[in-house]
């Protein structure tokens, strides 16, 4: 027993060792990790401390709690250890950790502090030592990140660029802002390279100076930053600050493109849909459109209903058409609403549907659309059609003349609307001028039927 008893205490008395806990978070063995780096972090090593904390914030090997995890954040950063500086500025930034309603231990604290404060503080103490969290503190944020910024830590850097460039715990002060992205952009931080670009693009905390954003777009988007692949592929698409290059515009929309990117997908669609730069292939332009369309991008669905209901990459196909248009027009896209609501009003490819269609209509007339209340009108006007209206058609003639520039076109609806209106009776004709004088007021809570 006396031998057994030695091998026990042998074993638990491993002293901890840093670089054994390193090799037990590489391989995933988290709680191994926590043995040797919990009783150092207690010890003072700033290091263990720092990766206490990122097992914390993480649920790694721990219960996942952000207090704690900002505990250990800061007994680093008071050490000077940049990356906790720079996380617990996080930490205080989006008030991570910080108490929520809905969270099991603040509702338990709140039901047991009316009956007992005295034990729900008690128990709270012994529950969670280090708090619950902390809320958001930007004049702390800033503090923290500054700290590491200046330590030479680029993320932080780039951050406290933020803090000046929305004036958050500062003035916005977009010079500031330049001056730190640019220490981030020198260290390779494609993220802060992306950001000193803009800057420079817009002519905002610096003269402007595209050569200067050509080239900070380029050096992230050779990071493989997408968001930078998408504004170079922009400017040499329009030769801003480049002269015009479809080739190199397609080639980075592609980069963008496969890496998820929505806007760069549909981009590179209608190059192909183009002919610009690439062979024209609508098939291209719809594999590229509806990987788009399918992350929500309303351009995307507008130009999925416009191939399929054109038939531009295979027979028209209505039903497919309606299903993105109809995407499109809950996004607002007024041109996905009126062709949604014209195909549905005439039963282009289907069963009329003539309330849903004029609603359609009606919704891209309320933003302004010219062609939407034109095509009202000559529903309206039309005594064939089942929503035969002649106040109706007037009212909506003679909007769409108001809201079309002037010229034949204008001209031809004023004609049409003095048409209708002179057979009208002078009762009909004052329903009319209160219909429009409500439009007028608020184009989308009038009901028109």
């Amino acid at each position: 027993m006396f031998g057994k008893r030695k091998r026990t205490t042998s074993m638990t008395s491993k002293k901890p060792d840093f670089q054994r806990g390193l090799a037990a978070f590489e391989a995933e063995d988290y709680a191994g990790a926590v043995a040797d780096w919990l009783p150092l972090a207690e010890r003072g090593d700033a290091e263990a401390q720092y990766r206490m904390g990122q097992l914390y914030a993480r649920g790694q090997g721990v219960v996942r709690d952000f207090g704690d995890a900002a505990h250990w954040f800061r007994k680093a950063a008071e050490q000077g250890h940049t990356e906790a500086q720079f996380s617990l500025g996080l930490c205080y930034a989006n008030g991570e950790g910080a108490a929520q309603d809905n969270a099991l231990p603040v509702r338990w604290y709140k039901t047991v502090a009316k009956v007992s404060p005295s034990a729900a503080e008690a128990n709270l103490a012994l529950l969670y030592p280090n708090g619950l969290g902390i809320g958001p503190d930007i004049a702390q944020a800033l503090h923290w990140c500054r700290l590491a910024a200046e330590g030479g830590h680029a993320e932080a850097q780039h951050h406290v660029g933020l803090f000046h460039a929305f004036g958050q715990g500062v003035p916005q002060d977009l010079a500031a802002a330049a001056d730190w992205y640019r220490k981030a952009a020198e260290q390779g931080y494609a993220v802060a390279q992306h950001a000193l670009a803009s800057l420079y693009a817009n002519g905002q905390g610096v003269e402007r100076d595209l050569d200067q954003a050509v080239a900070w777009y380029g050096r992230a988007a050779g990071q493989g930053y997408v968001n930078s692949q998408l504004a170079l592929a922009i400017m040499h698409e329009h030769g801003t600050g480049v002269e015009v290059d479809p080739a190199r515009a397609a080639d980075l929309y592609r980069q963008a493109a496969e890496q998820g990117h929505p806007v760069a997908q549909v981009n590179l669609g209608l190059l192909y849909a183009r002919g610009h730069g690439v062979p024209k292939d609508y098939s291209e332009t719809l594999k590229w459109c509806r990987r788009s369309a399918e992350q929500g991008n309303v351009n995307a669905q507008f130009n999925l209903g416009l191939i399929h209901s054109n038939g531009l990459a295979g027979p028209p196909d209505y039903t497919e058409a309606a299903v993105w248009y109809r995407k499109a027009a809950a996004q607002g896209n007024v041109g996905a609403q009126v062709n949604l609501g014209l195909m549905l009003a005439h039963g282009w490819g289907g069963r009329p549907d003539l309330v849903e269609g004029v609603d359609w209509l009606r919704k891209a007339a309320a933003q302004g659309h010219s062609g939407a209340m034109t095509n009202l009108g000559a529903l309206y006007a039309s005594r064939d059609s089942k929503a035969y209206n002649p106040v109706q058609a007037y009212v909506w003639t003679i909007m769409a003349a108001a809201a079309t520039q002037p010229g034949p076109e204008r001209e031809g609806l004023e004609a049409k609307a003095h048409e209708l209106g002179a057979d009208l009776s002078s009762e009909d004709r004052h329903k009319a001028q209160v219909v429009m004088e409500e439009w007028k007021k608020n184009p989308k809570s009038v009901a028109m039927a």
